[in-house]
């Protein structure tokens, strides 16, 4: 059992609505409803009673709620009766980051690089994930502050009032493919209809896959795409479009070298591009001090203090344009 099982439990029960419950947990339903039917495997017993509207508890369920709170209870007075005074104040001193997969790569190190440089070492303790994952850890406070993509067309639904964030940039994601003799994309955007192209795409759930999904969704003209690969890493997506398997869009952070180098190249036209924000976001409930410290810090951070080092690169090729992080919504 899980102690989130019993949190979705008690939301459902409070607003008896699996959508709502869904929404307070920041979840999908279909994700949110997998977790109650976990619970209920676990517990060997039906406890909601989804024929009717709004849906019910079961008397299995009913005298189920009054126990799952106190289990919770329970269970997070253990917890920090476990950790003690001792370990709360060591690990009060490790600011925890929930980083997008290809931000882990690309943008997290030389920006707390530039941190350390700015207000001396900071302690963090990383965890790659996909966004929706990442949220979910930053509502159950599992991490302090979460980086990641941002879209206004696939909102992460994080009320603003408790969960502040600020921009640090902005990505675009764009098609690459690796080049023919002459230098032009060996698979150009739309394709055709009697010979589509290799898609390499992201896996379901997957956040670049949502925005992937968008571009073609609102794409101005037919295309003739052909799905031969999925994964969930930018990374791994990265190294089939590199070995020439299809093509595949990715973070130009991502593929910055290459671009440059000529081993891959843009597939499509503006049409086919988007952009990102790359946002950072924490909670509003009191964190541990080397959090609240660090947060302070970038709140007021100067604005010229937050860029590149190198000279932008053209048009065709520049990595994630990074702006100053002091501040904006």
């Amino acid at each position: 059992m899980e102690a989130k099982w019993l949190e979705d439990f008690l939301s459902l029960a409070d607003t008896k609505s699996f959508s709502r419950a869904a929404r307070n947990r920041h979840l999908t339903q279909s994700a949110f409803s997998r977790r109650i039917a976990s619970l209920e495997t676990w517990m060997d017993a039906k406890l909601v009673d989804r024929s009717i509207t709004p849906v019910a508890l079961t008397p299995a369920g009913q005298m189920f709620r009054g126990l799952a709170a106190d289990i919770l209870r329970s269970m997070y007075a253990a917890r920090n009766l476990v950790n003690g005074y001792d370990q709360f104040a060591a690990s009060d001193q490790v600011v925890r980051f929930a980083v997008a997969h290809t931000l882990v790569f690309t943008l997290f190190p030389e920006w707390l690089k530039q941190l350390n440089g700015e207000v001396g070492h900071v302690t963090a303790r990383v965890n790659a994930v996909n966004v929706p994952e990442g949220v979910q850890q930053l509502v159950e406070g599992e991490c302090d502050m979460l980086l990641g993509y941002h879209h206004p067309q696939l909102p992460i639904v994080l009320d603003p009032n408790h969960f502040p964030f600020v921009n640090l940039g902005v990505e675009r994601i764009l098609p690459v493919s690796t080049p023919d003799a002459h230098g032009k994309p060996l698979f150009q955007l739309p394709g055709r209809p009697g010979e589509p192209l290799p898609l390499l795409a992201y896996s379901s759930g997957a956040f670049l896959g949502n925005v992937v999904e968008m571009l073609l969704l609102n794409a101005a003209e037919p295309y003739a795409l052909h799905r031969c690969f999925e994964t969930h890493m930018s990374e791994a997506l990265k190294g089939m479009v590199v070995a020439g398997h299809g093509i595949g869009w990715l973070p130009e952070s991502c593929v910055a070298k290459e671009l440059a180098e000529g081993s891959l190249v843009c597939a499509g036209s503006a049409d086919w591009i988007t952009e990102l924000e790359i946002r950072l976001y924490r909670s509003a409930r009191k964190r541990g001090l080397a959090a609240e410290q660090l947060w302070t810090y970038i709140m007021n951070r100067p604005r010229g203090a937050a860029t590149a080092t190198a000279d932008p690169p053209a048009p065709a090729t520049r990595v994630a344009r990074r702006i100053a992080s002091g501040g904006g919504r």
